[in-house]
């Protein structure tokens, strides 16, 4: 049922949302780089001992497997790109873009997977989209910037975020494709073995020092890899279940930044701006359309 797809979609924004949250702190603390692949290796220790309760009967067919495998590559490009057009860009342009990875998502599933959408869901799935899109924009942010005297490069960083979102997009189709031929806890370990192997291997390339110490497991990035094991399974389990949709999933997830958003309001004192609490009502529209008259 459709409905469980929603539920799931939900449960994955609020552990990513929130994982991105605690992810600030952490990418200032000790970089970005190593935030990610530590990040990556304790949700991988949490799953191991948890995948006899998870998934008794694993099972890993030969070609689902290797999609796995390539998602995994395209997981941690699309990571570099996203982390690259934050670097080089203003966020309040290069994050609305990296956040259509849901578009993408649908777009491919429809045309690679043969995913079938009814006109509500569309109409529904497009809502949040755009909801999603807006809450990431912040355009007091945007108005700062051309405040300082000279107007910004609007246009840097709109690549890297955009293959951001396109490789996003893929990764996410391959987990469709996989995931109800695997077992819930496959995907997401797959991702992360990949994840955590090339970016050991490139670490010297980007001149990252990926050395373990004690400073880098602490209590928020122990707290980040849980809750992004927990997100990770609850969107497979959305894809596999009978009657499960890939795009409702994903789009439900993009949420996240609204999740991140509604901490920095209660927690840091952030206020929401105009169009970031528009962004939120239409997503919210968007998922009780889903849930009620979506099928």
């Amino acid at each position: 049922m459709v409905y469980q797809s929603v539920i799931a979609g939900l449960v994955t924004a609020l552990c990513w949302g929130t994982a991105d949250f605690t992810s600030r702190g952490q990418s200032d603390r000790i970089g970005y780089y190593k935030t990610i692949i530590y990040s990556m290796v304790i949700t991988l220790v949490v799953l191991i001992p948890l995948t006899p309760v998870v998934s008794p009967h694993l099972v890993a067919p030969a070609f689902p497997m290797l999609v796995l495998v390539v998602a995994g590559l395209l997981n941690f490009v699309a990571f570099t790109f996203l982390y690259r057009a934050f670097h080089k860009g203003v966020v309040s342009v290069v994050a609305p873009v990296a956040y259509t990875y849901p578009a993408i998502t649908t777009v491919l599933s429809i045309a690679l997977l043969g995913t079938l959408l009814s006109s509500v869901q569309i109409f529904a799935i497009a809502g949040i989209i755009v909801g999603v899109i807006l809450t990431s924009t912040k355009l007091s942010a945007l108005r700062q910037s051309f405040s300082g005297g000279r107007a910004p490069n609007l246009t840097a960083g709109f690549l890297p975020a955009l293959g951001a979102a396109v490789f996003f997009g893929g990764v996410y189709v391959g987990v469709g494709y996989a995931a109800p031929l695997v077992s819930v806890v496959v995907p997401v370990m797959v991702l992360r073995i990949m994840g955590i192997s090339v970016g050991a291997v490139l670490a010297p390339l980007f001149k990252q020092d990926i050395r373990p110490s004690k400073s880098i497991f602490s209590k928020p990035l122990i707290f980040m890899g849980i809750l992004e094991a927990i997100g990770f399974l609850a969107l497979t389990y959305g894809i596999s279940i009978p009657g499960g949709s890939l795009p409702v999933v994903t789009a439900i997830s993009g949420m996240g930044g609204a999740v991140a958003a509604g901490f920095g309001l209660v927690l840091l004192k952030e206020r929401l701006e105009m169009n970031q609490v528009l962004g939120v009502v239409i997503s919210l529209l968007g998922v009780f359309v889903l849930l009620y008259l979506g099928g």
